[in-house]
């Protein structure tokens, strides 16, 4: 406790030592052009016209640009500069320097970004920001939209017991001696929390200290953050991330962390220090963890969330619950591993996973053996030689980019002679990600694709109901390719499929044939052909579509019993995949039910031969019906296999089916329930 005071004591002299403390109040001032209206924004290129962005209830709501990097040099705040901020602040590649802000409350740049707002392309270089609880170097709090920014300097969420000691200041405000009760500090942002809020491209190097849920860029996260990254020094007594402090729920994907995090009691992790209830999708953490406490993990020191494609080979230090990717998990890790150093005293240390819960156990996960440099080998994934973790055939369940037959996503790269690392840190001469280009119509996307050096491949039409048409539904490959490499693109078609032109007839003796995600989709449109005969013609991938309800025989109703028209015909497979599907619900504060690929099979339906595979499908409740084949069975299923994700419906079910009347025969099934 004594370290972490004199490390707070000692920065925040630093900061202080030699400053006024000014109101960030201003007048208003002429901008140096625009009108403010998103397309003329305000220009802003001095620090005068930027502290009057708060002088009025209007300007909040207006919309800014800057046209030079703004030095704050000589100033000492005691608030933020701009407060509820609901338009948008376009940096322009610009920084604001040298901003000094001491206070006793929520500080940052921006106290907070509201819904709808947005703020991007912006650095805040050198801030020295110390005050209260909820303090970022950009903003206390996010609502809205950050992109592109960056922060660099130091972010303290002082304890008032420590401010006493800081001259000319006023004693006896509470608090007692070396125990900071700040909470949600973050390099870039205190809290980003609220169903519209999203962080991406974002980085801090900011050296960050507080009390609980720090996080070297986020404090408290309860939104998803992609493509992101920390590096710099983070210091707490509670639970500390090098990029996430308290990760409530939502996504961090495609980010990574090489932070010096240091924790004086219970939870520091590399990446998150409690991942609560969130999903962390291909990241890693190459930081330096050492915790007084228990729980202590490479990636994630608690988990109660989701881990996927994520590995860590940093160091990690703690007592008990140490892990070198986490440090206790009671959730699902799937596709993981860790190459880090693991440092404990406690029974529950592992170079993998300090310790986990039989319910939810890890799938597919690996550590460097302990005689090779790893930590101990506590039962808890699969231990490989230094050799083994140079070859890719070691990894099985992992989505290796250049091989199709473990899957379609690409998640990892394997390079030459060395341990793998994720798909978008391979080297540019390797693998390059295929700019977004879905939903652009076709000469959009192939002016944006030849514009990045690819070849366009063949083009073909399909249908689906949330592209218009002549607009790319997906490319192929789908997300990296080599350099140069030739895409080939699926174009959206205007209407359903006609089935009068199908070669088939919906008879038994001549089924309706299904070549293309387009035709599946449009089953659902036609409530005749759920009687019919139908059968799979190819192998179909869903990649880049998701889907709310059902494709076949969906429920029309969310509120009441099955009100749909459940399948009564035949569907056969013929031993042909359908990959990637994908179902998302209306609104997550809704229990959809009967989900699936059907929604309702009925006592005369049979589905036979079909293989569903990658699936990742989301439902209602512990009482609703949700599988990947089927919601709701009662009919005919036999020779079919799934593999794939299922998030709500009746955890006893084996994911194949939400409710089935009658045991399917010959069925392989390979879900995890999430």
């Amino acid at each position: 406790m004594r370290a972490l005071e004199g490390i707070l004591r000692g920065t925040v002299l630093s900061v202080l030592i030699g400053a006024t403390i000014v109101c960030a109040a201003a007048q208003e001032v002429e901008f140096a052009g625009g009108t403010g209206e998103p397309n003329d924004p305000y220009q802003i290129a001095t620090v005068e016209q930027l502290l009057s962005i708060n002088s009025s209830d209007d300007l909040l709501e207006k919309h800014y640009i800057m046209v030079r990097s703004l030095d704050m040099s000589g100033l000492m705040l005691s608030e933020p500069v701009i407060s509820t901020f609901e338009g948008t602040f376009d940096g322009n590649g610009y920084a604001v320097r040298n901003l000094r802000i001491e206070g006793e409350g929520e500080l940052g740049l921006f106290h907070t970004i509201s819904y709808g707002a947005e703020v991007r392309n912006l650095g805040v270089v050198n801030v020295q920001i110390v005050g209260g609880s909820n303090c970022g170097g950009l903003a206390s709090r996010n609502w809205g939209r950050v992109v592109n920014c960056y922060t660099t300097g130091a972010v303290i969420g002082a304890a008032a017991a420590v401010r006493e000691d800081i001259p000319g200041r006023p004693s006896g405000r509470g608090g007692p001696p070396g125990e900071p009760s700040t909470s949600n500090i973050g390099g870039l942002l205190g809290l980003n929390n609220s169903t519209e809020s999203l962080v991406v491209n974002c980085y801090s190097t900011a050296t960050v200290i507080g009390g609980t849920f720090i996080g070297g860029l986020i404090g408290q996260n309860a939104r998803d953050v992609s493509s992101c990254y920390a590096t710099g020094e983070v210091t707490g007594v509670g639970t500390v991330g090098g990029l996430v402090g308290l990760h409530v729920n939502g996504s961090i994907t495609d980010s990574y962390s090489l932070a010096s995090v240091a924790a004086q009691s219970r939870v520091a992790g590399g990446l998150v220090g409690f991942n609560m209830d969130g999903r962390i999708t291909s990241c890693y953490s190459g930081a330096k963890v050492v915790n007084q406490g228990e729980f202590t993990g490479g990636v994630v020191a608690q988990n109660q969330g989701r881990i996927f494609s994520c590995y860590a080979e940093g160091s990690v230090t703690g007592t008990d619950y140490v892990g070198g990717l986490a440090g206790e998990s009671n959730r699902t890790i799937i596709a993981c591993y860790a190459a880090a150093t693991v440092t404990g005293q406690g029974a529950h240390v592992g170079a993998l996973v300090g310790t986990d819960w039989d319910e939810h156990p890890v799938a597919d996960s690996y550590f460097l053996d302990p005689a090779a440099g790893g930590g101990p080998d506590n039962g808890k994934g699969v231990a490989l030689t230094d050799a083994q973790m140079r070859r890719q055939a070691s990894f099985v369940g992992f989505d290796f980019w250049g091989t199709a037959e473990d899957g379609t996503h690409d998640l990892w790269f394997m390079p030459d002679d060395a341990y793998p690392i994720l798909i978008w840190q391979a080297a540019a001469d390797d693998v390059v990600a295929i700019p977004e280009v879905l939903g652009l119509s076709l000469e959009e996307a192939t002016a944006v694709l030849e514009e990045a050096g690819f070849v366009i491949g063949e083009i073909s039409y399909d249908y689906y109901r949330l592209t218009p048409p002549g607009c790319v539904i997906t490319v192929d490959p789908y997300a990296f390719a080599a350099p140069g490499a030739e895409i080939d693109l699926i174009v959206s078609l205007e209407g359903t499929y006609d089935w009068a032109e199908n070669p088939g007839d919906g008879t038994a003796a001549n089924p309706y044939q299904i070549a293309t995600p387009g035709q599946l989709e449009s089953i659902a449109d036609d409530p005749a052909l759920l009687n019919k005969h139908l059968a799979l013609a190819a192998d179909l991938d869903m990649v880049g579509r998701t889907y709310q309800v059902a494709l076949i025989a969906p429920d029309t109703s969310r509120f009441n019993a099955f009100e749909g028209t459940p399948f009564t015909g035949t569907f056969n497979g013929q031993d042909h995949v359908i990959r990637n599907l994908t179902m998302r619900p209306f609104d997550a504060s809704f229990s959809d039910n009967y989900v699936g690929l059907f929604g309702k099979i009925d006592k005369t339906g049979l589905v036979e031969n079909l293989r569903l595979l990658d699936a990742d499908v989301t439902g209602g409740g512990s009482h609703n019906y949700v599988g990947i084949l089927v919601g709701y069975n009662t009919g005919t299923i036999r020779n079919c296999s799934v593999s794939g994700f299922i998030r709500g419906g009746d955890r006893d079910g084996a994911g194949l089916a939400g409710y089935s009347l009658k045991a399917p025969t010959g069925c392989h099934i390979d879900v995890m329930r999430l």
